[in-house]
C-alpha cells in the first residue's frame, strides 16, 4: 500500500503541471455493511449448515481506489489508462489475490469516432456489456447475474488485448484475447489425477504459450434511448502442462439479453448457455458442492473444465425508481444439462432477490437487500440465504 500511495503521489504531481488537454481522475468507492448468510444442504441423508454474521465489504459495489487518465495526441486520438485497486474496507487488505491494481490495469489508445484499444488486466465483454442489464449492476453477491451466468460474473482476464469499435453511433462491437488469464483452472476427470481433479495456477506468462490458460471474449451492444441490447461469447483454452493436457472440448459460454426503460420501471432479461465447463459464478458462501461437505471456501474466481457438462441460464429483472430511492428485483434460473454430473446430485437453481436503495446525496446511499437460492450452485437440496444492510460512498 505504501508503494501504491507513492505511485499515486507521483502521478498527481506530474499531471498538476500537464497541459490542459491532459486529465487525471482520482476516484473510489467505500462500501461497508452488516450481513447475515446461511447455507445448508443434505448430503448422504445428513443435514449440514454454515452461518455467517458480521461486517461485509463491497456488497453493492466492490470497494476500490482508482486513477484514470487521458492524454491528447492530436487528430482526435487519446492515450488512456486506468489503474484500479480493490480492497476490503473492513480490514484494509488488498483483494483480487493481493494485486496492487487487481481490478484493472490497462493502457490504450482511443478515438471517439473509431473505438478503443486497451492492453492489460480488464473485465471480459460479457461482464462489461451486461452490467447495465443486470438490475443489481453485478453487485450484491448471489443476487447479481453472475450467480447463474458465470461468464458475466465480473470476470477479469490478465494480459488481454481488447479492441472495441464504434460501428455506428448506437452499436459497439468488441473482441479480446488473453494470452495468460491467470485464472485458477480446475480440470475434472483428467489425466493422471488420482482424485479426478487437477488444479493449475500459472502465474504471469509461461515461456510456452500453450502452457497458459487463454481466453477469447467477443461481444456487441446496441444502445438507443431507452433500449439496450447485448450479446457475448467466451471460450477458454487450458494449459498443456497438466497431466494428459486439459479436457477437450474447451469450455464455451454465450448469452443474449436486453433492457428497456419505461421511466416508471426498467425491465431486464437475459438468456444463455455454457458447454464443457463453466466460469465460476458467485461464491456459494460455504463451499456447497455435489459431493463434498460444507467448507469455509469455494472454488474461487476461476474456471472449471468438465467435458460433457452443460447448463442453460435465465434472468428476469426490474428496477423501479421512487424519488430518491429505487427498488431492485430479479429471479434467476440455472438448469444443469448433460450427464457429466449425476442427476441425483443436481437440481435447477432458482435465485430470488430484492434490494432497496436510498440516496442521501449524489455520492452516498443506503441499501438493504435479501436473496434466497434453492438448489444453490445447482446442488440438490442446497439452500443459500443472504440478508444485509450497508452504506456506500463514492468519491
Amino acid at each position: 500500500m505504501k508503494k501504491f500511495i507513492a505511485i499515486s503521489s507521483l502521478l498527481l504531481c506530474h499531471f498538476t503541471g500537464a497541459q490542459a488537454q491532459d486529465s487525471l481522475t482520482v476516484y473510489g468507492i467505500i462500501d461497508l455493511g452488516l450481513q447475515y448468510a446461511t447455507v445448508n444442504q443434505t448430503r448422504n441423508k445428513v443435514f449440514e449448515r454454515n452461518q455467517f454474521v458480521g461486517v461485509s465489504s463491497g456488497v453493492q459495489s466492490g470497494s476500490r481506489f482508482g486513477l484514470r487518465g487521458t492524454h491528447s495526441m492530436g487528430g482526435g486520438f487519446e492515450t488512456v489508462f486506468t489503474l484500479e485497486n480493490g480492497f476490503n474496507a473492513g480490514t484494509g487488505e488488498a483483494q483480487q489475490g493481493g494485486r496492487l491494481f487487481g481490478r484493472q490495469s490497462t493502457v490504450g489508445i482511443k478515438h471517439n469516432d473509431i473505438g478503443q484499444l486497451d492492453v492489460g488486466r480488464q473485465i471480459n465483454l460479457a461482464s462489461n456489456y451486461f452490467l447495465p442489464i443486470d438490475p443489481f449492476i453485478e453487485g450484491f453477491g448471489q443476487a447479481n447475474i453472475g450467480a447463474s451466468f458465470g461468464s458475466a460474473n465480473t470476470v477479469r482476464y490478465s494480459n488481454m488485448l481488447m479492441l472495441q469499435a464504434q460501428a455506428t453511433k448506437s452499436l459497439t462491437i468488441g473482441a479480446g484475447y488473453s494470452f495468460a488469464t491467470e485464472l485458477t483452472g480446475i480440470y475434472a476427470n483428467n489425466g493422471l489425477c488420482s482424485s479426478g481433479i487437477c488444479q493449475a495456477i500459472n502465474q504471469s506468462s509461461q515461456f510456452q504459450t500453450n502452457n497458459n490458460l487463454r481466453a477469447l471474449t467477443l461481444g456487441a451492444k446496441y444502445a438507443n434511448g431507452p433500449l439496450l441490447l447485448a450479446v457475448a461469447y467466451d471460450q477458454l483454452w487450458g494449459p498443456d502442462n497438466i497431466p494428459n493436457g486439459p479436457p477437450k472440448p474447451n469450455p464455451t459460454a454465450w448469452l443474449a439479453g436486453g433492457a428497456y426503460d419505461f421511466r416508471v420501471i426498467k425491465i431486464s432479461f437475459a438468456y444463455g448457455q455454457t458447454r464443457n465447463g463453466t466460469w465460476n459464478g458467485q461464491p456459494v458462501g460455504a463451499g456447497t458442492t455435489p459431493t463434498s461437505p460444507l467448507s469455509d471456501g469455494s472454488l474461487g474466481s476461476g474456471a472449471l473444465f468438465l467435458a460433457g457438462a452443460a447448463a442453460s441460464s435465465m434472468m428476469l429483472g426490474m428496477t423501479v425508481p421512487i424519488g430518491e430511492a429505487s427498488i431492485l428485483a430479479s429471479v434467476q434460473r440455472l438448469q444443469q444439462q448433460g450427464d457429466a454430473v449425476p442427476s441425483t446430485l443436481t437440481g435447477p437453481q432458482m435465485v430470488y432477490s430484492a434490494a432497496y436503495l436510498y440516496s442521501f446525496s449524489r455520492r452516498t446511499n443506503l441499501y438493504t437487500y435479501a436473496s434466497y437460492g434453492n438448489n444453490y450452485a445447482a446442488v440438490r437440496a442446497a439452500q443459500s440465504t443472504v440478508v444485509g444492510v450497508g452504506l456506500r460512498h463514492q468519491f
